[in-house]
């Protein structure tokens, strides 16, 4: 046996920095995002924060237009600082508190529900689907085995662990899992990693083996100490308990992240943030590294230099969670126009998987966008999501939403006879002339539901 060395070129996926704080930025509402970076001010000397005079009354304004949202790839040295702004100097109409206050009571389940009511699943995966839900943990993981469900509910193993699987990598990646090594799994798969890389391994295969440190798993794995390291780096950046950011509240305030408004026949889209302050770089420390500093210690000035990286990121990352913003925005205005000219009967289907594919982004960062983001428009504030759907195409080939159906559902039976209530397969008939479409009685009936409207028999009664 001869040993000698031997180079090898080896495809792997590692989370970048950028790309951990783009993951991380992505979500945040406006006031979440405020909070966060004032947070990353006061541990970073790079970040400075000009405050304004906040008024008497809150006002909300227009940071930047359309075709200013850029992603900024460096920073200019000639002027100091980069600058980024929470608002302009110019007023604009006052808004009333009350119109920023939402009730919201979504929860873990809410949010769940609803993405999986905009993937193509059949209505026996629904029901198995909230019954997983139904029965997870505070932490998010399944607290009933698969095989107890298929005894519970008559339905074969491998139907349930189908929807589990569906259910796992709806975000947050890894809810419904069955423990710590399952979650840990289906998050690397989301990211990329094959079952070959060190992160997937060592997960898989050496899981309980990381407390024992670097050294190790080197052995284990026939791997360099350094690649170990990278690969447990990747590790720590994912989540162990996916319900952790979750928790119902009864009221929120709400500050929209953007506006839909037609000016002079045209519908345009607006990135806003609030008037609170500029973040920007500070242009002492800036300038201060620019410069060679002679007499300061090695560790000092690796310091100085890493911070500036992480202000620059965070700089960039910002822009880009601004530019896909606006562009997710302009999709969904461009595919609901009618809705907003014409009212609730013209909301269209829009699925998660149609907005990535019209803004060429991953369905995950979809959602991660339009979750918890609300949108300022003529008919109110918004939640984002509200104009995603699943729908019916006509006969005509033109699609309606399930949100517009249930507005012909409940005008329906207000203007039905209230001594001769519509049955629900006579509403589903009359679904059918109105809107050219076959809807299910069943179908029907859970709408109604939805919609919190009684049967035929408490409708007569009443």
């Amino acid at each position: 046996m001869e040993v000698k060395n031997q180079l090898k070129l080896v495809p792997q996926l590692l989370l970048t920095p950028q790309l951990k704080l783009l993951l991380k930025v992505l979500p945040m509402n406006t006031l979440e995002l405020q909070e966060y970076l004032l947070e990353e001010v006061n541990s970073n000397p790079f970040l400075e924060v000009e405050f304004k005079d906040l008024p008497l009354e809150p006002r909300r304004k227009q940071t930047r237009s359309s075709d200013e949202v850029h992603l900024n790839e460096e920073v200019d040295w000639d002027y100091g600082y980069t600058r980024y702004h929470f608002g302009e100097e110019e007023p604009e109409e006052e808004v009333n508190l009350l119109e920023r206050t939402v009730k919201a009571e979504e929860s873990l389940a809410d949010y769940l529900l609803w993405q999986l009511n905009l993937k193509d699943v059949s209505e026996l995966d629904k029901r198995i689907a909230q019954y997983i839900i139904g029965n997870l943990d505070d932490r998010g993981y399944l607290m009933v085995s698969p095989e107890d469900i298929s005894k519970d509910t008559g339905l074969p193993v491998e139907r349930i662990e189908k929807v589990r699987n569906i259910i796992k990598f709806l975000d947050p990646v890894g809810v419904a899992s069955l423990n710590l090594r399952e979650c840990l799994l289906a998050q690397l798969e989301s990211l990329g990693f094959k079952e070959d890389s060190l992160p997937y391994r060592i997960v898989k295969e050496y899981l309980e083996e990381i407390p024992k440190g670097v050294e190790a798993l080197s052995q284990h794995l026939k791997s360099s100490p350094e690649e170990v390291e990278e690969a447990l780096s990747v590790i720590k950046s994912l989540e162990p308990y996916p319900a952790r950011n979750f928790r119902s509240v009864n009221h929120l305030s709400v500050v929209p992240d953007l506006r839909f408004y037609e000016e002079d026949g045209e519908w345009k889209v607006e990135v806003l943030k609030e008037n609170q302050f500029e973040l920007r770089l500070n242009s002492y420390y800036t300038q201060l590294l620019k410069r060679r500093l002679k007499g300061v210690p090695k560790q000092t000035q690796e310091y100085l230099r890493e911070k500036m990286r992480m202000a620059e990121t965070l700089l960039k990352a910002l822009d880009y969670r601004y530019t896909t913003l606006y562009r997710i925005g302009k999709a969904i205005l461009d595919h609901q126009k009618e809705f907003f000219e014409k009212g609730p009967k013209y909301l269209k289907p829009l699925t998660l998987r149609m907005l990535a594919e019209e803004t060429n982004l991953h369905e995950s960062t979809v959602s991660r966008v339009v979750s918890q983001k609300y949108v300022d428009t003529p008919l109110g504030i918004l939640p984002l999501k509200y104009f995603l759907s699943w729908g019916y195409v006509k006969s005509s080939g033109e699609g309606v939403s399930s949100k517009a159906i249930m507005n012909y559902l409940k005008e329906l039976i207000e203007k039905e006879d209230k001594s001769k209530p519509l049955s629900d397969a006579e509403l589903a008939k009359e679904l059918q002339k109105r809107l050219g479409v076959k809807i299910a009685r069943r179908t029907v009936t859970k709408y109604r539901e939805m919609l919190n409207i009684p049967s035929i028999r408490e409708r007569k009664k009443k």
